[in-house]
């Protein structure tokens, strides 16, 4: 039975993991300059103000930490709000779903005004009834807060209520939350590893009706 859906963003209904993947790469570009073989592995565990203040050191750039620091970020709102895009069959999916009477939330870990900005710009702000961001909440995914919250406010038993997630070790946390799980298939995802904790494995969004069917069992 489905009552409720949560839904996470990056990589689930937005086909966006690739622009944090190369998003030093990109900022270096705006500059002028070529990210050397190996970037993305070197930031991937850094925060952004340990990136600032790599990408500075490493390249020799005159702008202070600071200005990198907002560089990189008016790097990553450029791509929100002129490039993603939906992740096939995402409108049709969060549609169906609301015809259907269910609530949908959405749970993420990118900041709220970047998010938004991404789901305007692939027309898929309309179908959420609510968004809750791992920043505000102050935790993240590694714990099941952000689901509870997001189930909440739906109303919804924990039972009745889908985590939609393409990260292996957010899947894990609301699987072992005892939320029933769906793993949506993402290039940047281990997805041999995600089926570990799914009941539900989508190589994407369009087989609505297949899905539903399993749902409703």
């Amino acid at each position: 039975m489905i009552r409720g859906a949560i839904f996470d963003a990056d990589g689930t209904l937005l086909d966006s993991m690739g622009m944090w993947d190369t998003v030093g790469a990109r900022y270096l570009a705006s500059l002028g300059v070529t990210a050397r073989p190996g970037l993305r592995a070197i930031l991937f565990p850094m925060t952004l103000a340990e990136s600032a203040v790599y990408l500075k050191e490493a390249y020799g750039l005159a702008q202070s930490h600071q200005e990198i620091a907002e560089g990189i970020n008016r790097t990553i709102r450029d791509f929100y709000r002129n490039e993603v895009r939906e992740k096939p069959g995402a409108r049709e999916f969060l549609e169906a779903l609301r015809a259907r009477g269910v609530g949908i939330t959405l749970a993420t870990n990118t900041d709220r005004s970047v998010i938004v900005e991404g789901l305007v710009t692939a027309g898929l702000l309309p179908l959420l009834d609510e968004i809750y961001t791992c920043g505000e909440l102050g935790v993240g995914k590694d714990r099941p807060d952000i689901f509870h919250r997001a189930r909440d406010r739906m109303g919804t038993r924990t039972e009745e209520t889908w985590v939609f997630e393409d990260a292996v070790h957010c899947a894990r946390t609301a699987f072992q939350a005892g939320y029933p799980v769906v793993g949506v298939a993402d290039p940047f995802s281990d997805q041999e590893e995600l089926k570990k904790f799914c009941h539900i494995y989508l190589p994407d969004l369009t087989d609505f009706d297949g899905f539903y069917q399993k749902a409703m069992k």
